[in-house]
């Protein structure tokens, strides 16, 4: 799929999910990693100038291969977290891969 511009606004829709990272070399190459991540979603991107949203529907997967891939150096999935001030859904971490997923109360 790709990577498309979110309107503003957009990111209320309940079954989005994925990071919102600081701006910056990082958040470029979480958006190019999860977009390999994730070949069959479209990847939406909102960008606020000092924080970027980045969400797809119904989940979203990081791995720390694609990560380091895009980033151009090794990068522990954890230390995200520092740049990761929110996300949106639930979230499942492993050492090699973050998971958000959107969960249904019904």
């Amino acid at each position: 799929m790709s990577v498309l511009e979110m309107e503003s606004g957009g990111e209320s829709s309940p079954n989005l999910v994925g990071p919102v990272i600081r701006s910056g070399d990082l958040a470029e190459a979480v958006i190019d990693a999860i977009e390999a991540d994730n070949p069959d979603r479209d990847v939406l991107v909102l960008d606020r100038d000092d924080y970027v949203r980045i969400h797809t529907v119904g989940e979203c997967r990081l791995t720390q291969v694609s990560l380091a891939k895009f980033y151009g150096q090794a990068y522990a999935l954890s230390a995200l977290e520092i740049d990761m001030p929110s996300f949106k859904g639930r979230l499942s971490t492993r050492t090699n891969e973050y998971r958000w997923y959107y969960e249904n109360e019904a």
